[in-house]
């Protein structure tokens, strides 16, 4: 009885989350540091909304807490530049799906290619995990957002109403199509 009961226990125990070796990348010859993020980071991550989102906190320590230790596959890095966390990205594995959490740049650093790059990056994890697709929720104001995804191959889905709580936004649900071997 044992035996059964370890090797039932055994099936259900999360998988090992993968880890991210850090990196340097240069982006037009800036060197930025690539590294995972952890619990350690979470207050940096507040401030960082709070800049990127005039104010708006849309993630709660919890919240951050609660995905760093999600027994889901997934992966939250970042992007340093002189030490300092200047961009953040993050994808969880839903079957099939790399679902993009979250993505989020200081304004002094956008439109320098940081959130392609972190983009690139939870595609390939993606793609190591045999998803089919990648999505994420943008809001219907963020069309610089938008403009950037549908460069990098996302396409509009639907439209989610009031998805965003704190101001009742709509969201427009977006997806990316992984074809084998790309």
């Amino acid at each position: 009885m044992l035996k059964k009961f370890k090797a039932l226990t055994q099936r259900w125990q999360p998988k090992q989350i993968p880890t991210y070796e850090r990196q340097v990348r240069l982006i037009a010859g800036q060197p930025y540091v690539l590294r995972q993020l952890a619990n350690d980071d979470i207050k940096t991550l507040i401030l960082l909304q709070k800049e990127v989102y005039a104010g708006n906190m849309p993630w709660t320590r919890s919240a951050f807490l609660s995905e760093f230790s999600s027994p889901m596959r997934h992966l939250y890095l970042c992007a340093e530049d002189k030490g300092k966390v200047v961009a953040f990205c993050g994808c969880r594995i839903h079957g099939a799906d790399g679902h993009i959490t979250n993505v989020a740049v200081l304004p002094a650093f956008q439109g320098r290619g940081l959130g392609s790059l972190l983009l690139e990056e939870v595609e390939d994890f993606a793609r190591q995990n045999h998803c089919e697709t990648l999505s994420l929720e943008v809001r219907i104001s963020n069309r610089d957002a938008q403009r950037l995804y549908r460069k990098l191959g996302f396409v509009s889905r639907a439209i989610k109403k009031g998805y965003y709580d704190e101001t009742n936004e709509d969201a427009l649900d977006m997806v990316k199509f992984l074809e084998d071997g790309n």
